[in-house]
């Protein structure tokens, strides 16, 4: 069983890692994002904008699923690093990259932490690959979001 979960923690970061963000992917996503968000909450540009990549992989094999999913991920936390350069900039400005830092340090022990949790909920089989993956995917894009709108109030 532990094998299991080593397996997990040793594929899925090579899947999300060996996955590169398309121009593409990160465009739809960004396009998503301004159009939902205007005079909107975040909630409603993560219900309209999570799943718009990988939604057409849904009737695949469980990896190609899972591939699937990572690749929208990548978009995701490309569009996070992309926004973190300026909450960086305006951290440093205002003092507080300290405490900016050690946020995001602590939201990544967190991520990582529940998507093994929803990796190990699923109880065998497969299908965790996929409950991993949607748990990073999910994670990131929330996290890009609030970056986001942090940084366009």
């Amino acid at each position: 069983m532990r094998w299991i979960a080593l397996l997990f923690t040793l594929i899925l970061p090579a899947i999300s890692h060996a996955q590169s963000a398309s121009r593409s992917d990160v465009a739809q996503i960004e396009d998503c994002v301004r159009n939902y968000s205007k005079g909107a909450p975040q909630e409603r540009v993560i219900g309209g904008c999570v799943g718009i990549i990988d939604g057409a992989c849904r009737s695949k094999t469980t990896i190609e699923i899972a591939e699937c999913i990572m690749r929208e991920t990548a978009a995701w936390d490309h569009l996070l690093n992309a926004w973190w350069k300026p909450m960086k900039a305006r951290a440093q400005a205002n003092g507080n990259w300290d405490q900016l830092l050690a946020v995001q340090r602590q939201w990544i022990k967190e991520r990582d932490a529940e998507c093994q949790r929803a990796y190990d909920s699923a109880g065998g089989g497969s299908i965790r690959v996929i409950y991993g993956a949607e748990c990073q995917r999910d994670l990131t894009a929330k996290r890009a979001v609030e970056f986001y709108y942090a940084l366009n109030e």
